[in-house]
């Protein structure tokens, strides 16, 4: 389509975004609305005349296009579908227009990033293909190109996913009246051998993301590394600088064989979140027997914030100790007057995955929907409150034991 044309008087192209085999996406602006918002339009149309086809397709069409308006309003890291509308036998996907760039253009080739960019980006990713996955849709094109920085909050936000594609390889198999899809949908070095094989999963999406991570990693585009002979693993970890529990983590996204790896992206954000936020145990750490929230403390002067040394732990999701690392912290103690005084830790901000999943035995509607909730750095006290204390703060208010539920 020339920039100008106008689609049921509504939609009015700029420009050309992209052309290919799947079809072509142009940026639009919405006539209808007041400022006339850009839009991007997606136009498909099987490679076919066979009139057998067209019904097939509008019944994917018309499915996918429900899956597309589901993923938009249920996160903000897939873009929202606007309209969707046929033409004859051609089709036009609408949806919300992403401002920013897409991640190809910071994981630019021979540019080896930090451990610590790699975690946020794969965090990002995942955080948005959560929810495809728990509603069982896989993305099957995940690489940087379809990955958008969006300029406003920078997040990550996935864009292009597969399925629509298949709209436009429909056509006549071999045998009169049957329909095939000729083209694999999907990008060589971010397609594992089950997805190239027709066969996409779940765990297909787990190996492109761990591939993006690679990428990021080594500044190598994945079909320039080597794999190992006897299992077709990628080897990479010499061209990176990084901790052996990411490159695990890694390594099992990436496996060759579908089984070996995370089976969704809620297992994968679990796994990174105990490197994204492993928690400091200050020592001693006794139980407190009364409760310790104290709702305002005198305005005196403090003395300044000291470095104290603490054990951090990071535990697997069954609560085992995996490793233990020396770190310091800061301490700071709060003078309240009258000789008592109230030492306090900071404790860093962190990510934390709360509930349970779906289909966990046993597990009750109250322990859902999963989510990941961020918990901003805050002071606790290092021990228990004592009476004195409490009184310092709250005067003749009486403390309220805790008691096991």
């Amino acid at each position: 389509m020339r920039p100008g044309t106008i689609l049921r008087n509504h939609y009015k192209i700029i420009k050309t975004l992209g052309s290919g085999g799947f079809g072509d996406t142009y940026l639009a602006e919405d006539l209808d609305l007041p400022r006339n918002p850009k839009c991007v339009v997606k136009h498909l149309k099987p490679k076919t005349s066979d009139p057998t086809v067209f019904p097939i397709a509008l019944k994917l069409f018309e499915r996918e296009a429900e899956a597309l308006y589901e993923l938009g309003r249920d996160s903000d890291q897939i873009p929202k579908l606007l309209a969707h509308f046929q033409e004859g036998t051609e089709f036009y996907l609408v949806q919300e227009y992403i401002e920013g760039h897409d991640i190809s253009k910071e994981l630019t080739e021979g540019k080896k990033l930090s451990e610590s960019y790699t975690i946020t980006l794969l965090t990002g990713i995942l955080e948005g293909l959560t929810v495809a996955h728990q509603k069982n849709i896989i993305h099957r094109d995940i690489k940087p190109q379809n990955l958008m920085r969006r300029k406003s909050d920078n997040k990550i936000v996935l864009i292009d996913f597969g399925a629509v594609k298949e709209i436009s390889v429909l056509t006549t198999a071999n045998q009169p009246g049957a329909t095939t899809l000729t083209v694999t949908v999907g990008t060589p070095g971010y397609m594992p051998s089950e997805q190239s094989n027709g066969r996409p999963k779940l765990s297909s999406d787990i190996y492109a993301v761990g591939m993006v991570g690679i990428k990021a990693l080594t500044g190598k585009e994945p079909k320039d590394l080597p794999t190992d002979q006897d299992t077709d693993n990628i080897i990479w970890r010499q061209e990176a600088r990084v901790s052996n529990y990411l490159a695990d983590i890694l390594d099992k996204m990436v496996q060759e064989y579908f089984r070996e790896r995370y089976k969704n992206a809620m297992e994968v954000l679990e796994a990174l979140n105990i490197l994204i936020a492993p928690q400091p145990v200050p020592v001693p750490t006794p139980v407190p027997t009364i409760a310790p929230t104290i709702p305002s403390i005198p305005k005196t002067k403090p003395i300044l914030p000291r470095l104290q040394t603490f054990t951090t732990v990071k535990v697997n999701r069954r609560g085992e100790i995996i490793s233990r690392t020396e770190g310091r912290a800061e301490v700071m103690t709060e003078n309240l007057g009258n000789g008592v005084s109230l030492e306090m830790v900071k404790i860093p901000r962190g990510k934390f995955l709360m509930g349970s999943p779906e289909r966990e035995a046993k597990r009750s509607k109250s322990e859902g929907p999963q989510h990941y909730v961020d918990v901003p750095e805050f002071f606790m006290g290092k021990y228990p409150v004592t009476q004195a204390q409490w009184q310092a703060v709250m005067g003749n208010v009486r403390p309220v034991p805790i008691r096991s539920l």
